[in-house]
């Protein structure tokens, strides 16, 4: 089995810092392409977390996905927190030459066209990221299959959200939007669609960016794993996009009660599901 490491999807997430203008949140365009291979993919399932189940899952351990991230991933920054709630976290515990151990898990099945959502509670602090997203990186070295599909949460600003998607590892796609509550003290709902000709994220059932297909500029298209996260960044120009790396002396943890996956056609898994509605 192949771990799709970080690096290529790093390099995606640096191209946003390239940016000087956010799009809008709604009504960008994009393209489906014929054919697309994310028709297919694993089949629906809900996550709750009664355990981490280490044949749905992956543990990143021993590794960084390049010069710019400031910690290394540990499997022992991701458990369950109690029964029912994963906890990823980055603390100051120093692991192979970096100075901060942090975390992430990602499916070991890829998954393709239909709604993505997790409950969840963010972790705050400047320079620090969560992160909830699809990726499937270039496969047998053809970056044509590098997607990429995002939440994630800047720890210097968790008022907001940061929404962004890859294809073939080009971005230029990014929205920051503002959620209307503190996204690391309250336990909230986000979801998005992944049909063929669109993108949908909501935040709380309420649809809060769109993007419809075009010709000219495409969605993603390859089945993808998700990828659950908190990591933090180092050098000039992730401090540019993340601010500074501080660390307050306590860990910083983002909390996941629920990670679900509907195929695309297939009835809901749970009542809140925005499936269901």
């Amino acid at each position: 089995m192949t771990i799709w490491s970080a690096p290529g999807r790093r390099l995606c997430v640096a191209a946003t810092l390239l940016l000087q203008a956010y799009p809008a949140s709604a009504g960008e365009t994009a393209a489906p392409p014929a054919a697309a291979p994310a028709a297919q993919g694993g089949p629906s399932f809900v996550e709750l977390f009664s355990s981490l189940n280490d044949r749905r899952w992956y543990v990143s351990d021993g590794w960084v996905n390049g010069d710019w991230q400031g910690c290394t991933w540990s499997k022992h920054r991701a458990r369950i927190a109690t029964p029912g709630a994963l906890s990823l976290s980055l603390t100051d515990i120093t692991y192979k030459e970096r100075p901060f151990s942090c975390a992430e898990i990602q499916t070991r099945e890829r998954y393709g066209y239909g709604t993505y959502e997790v409950r969840m509670r963010a972790g705050a602090g400047s320079g620090m990221v969560s992160a909830f997203f699809t990726y499937n990186g270039p496969e047998n070295g053809d970056r044509r299959t590098n997607d990429e599909i995002d939440f994630e949460w800047l720890g210097k600003d968790t008022s907001k959200v940061q929404l962004n998607y890859f294809v073939g590892g080009v971005g230029e796609h990014v929205s920051l939007d503002a959620l209307g509550f503190d996204a690391a003290t309250t336990t909230a709902d986000y979801a998005f669609e992944w049909l063929p000709d669109r993108l949908r994220w909501y935040v709380n059932g309420r649809l809060l960016r769109e993007v419809i297909g075009t010709p000219d500029r495409p969605i993603p298209s390859h089945p993808s794993k998700i990828m659950l996260s908190v990591w933090s960044g180092q050098g000039p120009d992730f401090a540019s996009w993340l601010g500074p790396t501080e660390y307050s002396g306590q860990p910083v943890t983002a909390l996941f009660e629920r990670v679900a996956f509907t195929r695309m056609g297939d009835p809901c898994g749970f009542k809140e599901s925005i499936v269901c509605h």
